[in-house]
């Protein structure tokens, strides 16, 4: 077997001509013999002719022919960088980072505190009570508690009669 051949060359040119060739033989025999198909002598010739076909048809083939490639050089490629990628690459990452204030070397426990207070331009809005000082667990579970104690869980009412009532109606417009 070549490294280029593959299963369908192999079923297509070697396996279907000796098996089409073995079940010939095989059916002459078993008509010759007056015997069954499937009796020894029938099958036993058949199985000789397939694999007698299939040696040939490998050994005598045509050669498998590959198309040739041919060895050519691969040039590195070029390309343009674009200015941000220029401007980065000329940068002082370490230094730009170290004037912003921030170290490699931090202190075991040391927090960093913000200090800016963030103004809500609305009042009620969530998104900055975010930012403001945290409850205490326990003023949080009275919280929950209390709006849960207010809001009793309402069961939604059952629709299904009008479900059933509107299916009704559906079958009896589209008769």
């Amino acid at each position: 077997m070549g490294e280029r051949e593959n299963i369908g060359w192999s079923l297509a040119f070697e396996l279907a001509p000796a098996a089409i060739f073995g079940s010939a033989v095989a059916f002459a025999a078993a008509t010759f013999g007056g015997q069954s198909i499937v009796a020894v002598t029938p099958v036993a010739a058949g199985a000789g002719a397939f694999g007698a076909t299939w040696l040939f048809l490998r050994k005598f083939g045509g050669e498998r022919r590959g198309f040739p490639i041919s060895q050519f050089e691969q040039a590195p490629a070029e390309y343009e960088q674009s200015s941000v990628a220029e401007l980065l690459e000329q940068a002082d990452v370490v230094g730009i980072v170290e004037r912003l204030g921030a170290t490699e070397e931090k202190a075991p426990g040391e927090e960093l505190v913000l200090d800016e207070v963030v103004e809500p331009e609305v009042p009620d809005s969530r998104v900055v009570q975010l930012f403001q000082p945290a409850e205490t667990a326990g003023e949080m579970r009275e919280r929950i508690e209390t709006h849960l104690r207010g809001n009793p869980r309402r069961t939604p009412p059952d629709a299904t009669q009008e479900l059933h009532d509107a299916l009704a109606a559906l079958r009896r417009s589209l008769r």
